[in-house]
């Protein structure tokens, strides 16, 4: 870990122009800047001077949150790094997405597999758990760099500063959660002699530091986010702290929501159920609303009408990407942290999942367990196949040519992110390419779901089905029996009931399957339509052996 914060900022200040607007920031020497220049800068209040000083490294971390639009550079990259990889495989792992059939299957078919060959959790030898290790490492350094100039005497009472100190300790601790998460067992978060994370509070070629026991990193990782959301609360942002809304300098943006969002997790993972509880109503405070149920992904029942070809060899009826909430912030008032249209490189087709573009390589089903267990009244069953669709046709457009393709479409395919064509295409709407849309990372629906297991664990049955009642009343179909615990899941206990709800609601989003089962301790049971039926092994990942070589700290694995 210390080499790659040596090189991630390394020409940081330089990158955002100190010497170009030395003539503004009255220093002494305006070719050298020394850390007590800096300092002194900064305890002046001057915010022209403290944008100058911090906006440039602190503008940057909204990207290391899922690691996708963020520049890896400086250090080790690869593919693996990207949350977005990462989180797929995770979810085709814990079982809960299958991707195609037997007969389609893909590069992913090794996760179903378990195969011998696949020895991520393992060493660095094998490529992609080092991979794993250096997303949540990269969130930490780029939060580093401007720590150092974010101290209590230089932040002091300034509004701005505490904006700022508050989003590089979020990112901070989102880092160490994720390694906690991946790199440690969450059956035991109370161990006072297993070994957690060492705790790298400065950016520099640090020396190498022994790992905290893991209740000492967890007890840091929650200070870490308490100090963050009342550095927020104190803030010049908005409500507490708070940015609600569709632009893209709201919704792309490391504030006090995305904080208390992984600070419910965090604490979720420790068993801190009053925290969850505290930090999960506060954010639903702001974001007290739910999709509408029209809104929810596509209904199955409009794809026979948009696969149904017109003259010109096209679909008879588009379904935009504007009018799938997934795609459109405007239709959906969930969204905690993402992209709005424009603002990020991002495929609109949201990691292949979008049925209607990719062809056999976009056929990811819902685990048929899950289906079956849902209500007729669901919207979220309504888009799902409920059997195969034949003759689907399939677009590519190139040389100002197109040709089509028919696939049968398997029954159980997701339509969640449906869309025939993206938000303001260009005519050339069946093509594969990088257009506009809105990307949705964090959805207020997990916030939901959380707290309602926090109230279960907690004891307070009541407060959990009446969170959960609120889910299911707002997914539930336009003039159907409004769903209820009582009349949709009668006879699970109060557990089962919040698991197969965090298996519906969030498929396919984040890496909440794979965590929930490790958290749980237990595995999900899968339906009839996995081509493979190998159980999940290796919650729990061994530390990297780059990481071990270069901290002696470390103790020797068996």
């Amino acid at each position: 870990m210390k080499k790659i914060f040596k090189n991630i900022f390394a020409i940081a200040l330089c990158a955002i122009g100190l010497t170009a607007c030395s003539g503004k920031l009255d220093v002494t020497n305006p070719n050298y800047f020394t850390d007590d220049d800096i300092n002194k800068l900064l305890q002046e209040g001057d915010e022209e001077k403290i944008k100058l000083v911090l906006e440039g490294m602190v503008s940057g971390l909204p990207g290391y949150i899922n690691i996708y639009n963020a520049a890896l550079n400086g250090g080790y990259s690869n593919s693996y790094a990207y949350e977005s990889n990462f989180e797929l495989r995770r979810f085709i792992q814990s079982g809960d997405v299958v991707e195609g059939t037997s007969a389609f299957k893909g590069t992913y078919n090794q996760w179903y597999q378990n195969s011998p060959s696949v020895t991520y959790w393992e060493s660095d030898d094998d490529i992609q758990n080092y991979g794993y290790y250096l997303g949540p490492v990269y969130k930490i350094a780029a939060a580093l760099k401007p720590m150092e100039y974010l101290t209590d005497e230089n932040v002091g009472e300034n509004k701005l500063m505490k904006r700022y100190q508050a989003q590089c300790l979020t990112m901070q601790a989102i880092g160490y959660l994720a390694l906690m998460e991946r790199y440690t067992d969450l059956q035991d978060v109370t161990s006072t002699t297993k070994q957690g994370w060492p705790i790298y509070d400065t950016y520099a070629y640090n020396s190498p530091k022994e790992p905290l026991s893991v209740a000492d990193t967890w007890a840091w990782i929650k200070d870490a986010f308490a100090k963050a959301v009342k550095s927020f609360h104190e803030s010049d942002l908005g409500d507490k702290g708070y940015l609600v809304g569709k632009e893209s300098d709201k919704i792309y943006a490391i504030d006090c929501g995305v904080a208390q969002y992984y600070r419910a997790r965090a604490a979720l993972d420790m068993k801190d159920y009053s925290t969850v509880i505290e930090a999960a109503n506060d954010l639903l405070t702001h974001y007290p609303n739910f999709i509408k149920a029209e809104d929810y992904g596509m209904n199955e029942s409009l794809l026979p009408s948009v696969a149904a070809r017109n003259d010109n060899g096209w679909c008879g009826k588009e379904f935009n990407a504007e009018e799938n909430a997934f795609y459109n912030l405007e239709k959906n008032p969930e969204a905690i942290f993402g992209g709005a249209r424009g603002s990020s490189n991002i495929f609109w087709t949201n990691c292949g999942f979008n049925t209607l573009k990719n062809g056999p390589s976009g056929y990811y089903q819902v685990d048929k367990g899950i289906y079956d267990a849902l209500s007729n009244n669901d919207c979220r069953k309504a888009c799902i196949l409920s059997e195969d669709f034949e003759n689907y046709p399939i677009y590519s457009y190139e040389n100002n040519d197109s040709t089509w393709f028919s696939y049968t479409i398997p029954a159980y395919t997701t339509l969640k992110w449906a869309a025939s064509s993206a938000i303001e295409h260009n005519g050339k709407n069946h093509t594969n390419q990088y257009t506009t849309s809105d990307n949705i990372y964090l959805r207020s629906s997990a916030v939901w779901l959380m707290l309602a297991e926090a109230y279960a664990q907690s004891g307070q049955e009541a407060k959990a089905k009446e969170t959960l009642d609120k889910l299911l009343a707002a997914r539930t179909l336009p003039g159907a029996e409004t769903m209820t615990c009582a009349n949709t899941m009668a006879g699970k206990s109060l557990m089962d009931m919040i698991k197969l709800q965090w298996r519906i609601e969030m498929w396919g989003e984040g890496d909440w399957a794979f965590f929930n089962q490790k958290r749980w301790g237990a595995q999900n049971p899968r339906g009839a339509n996995h081509w493979s039926n190998t159980g999940i092994s290796h919650f729990t990942w061994e530390i990297p052996q780059k990481e071990r070589l270069g901290n002696p700290y470390w103790k020797t694995i068996e």
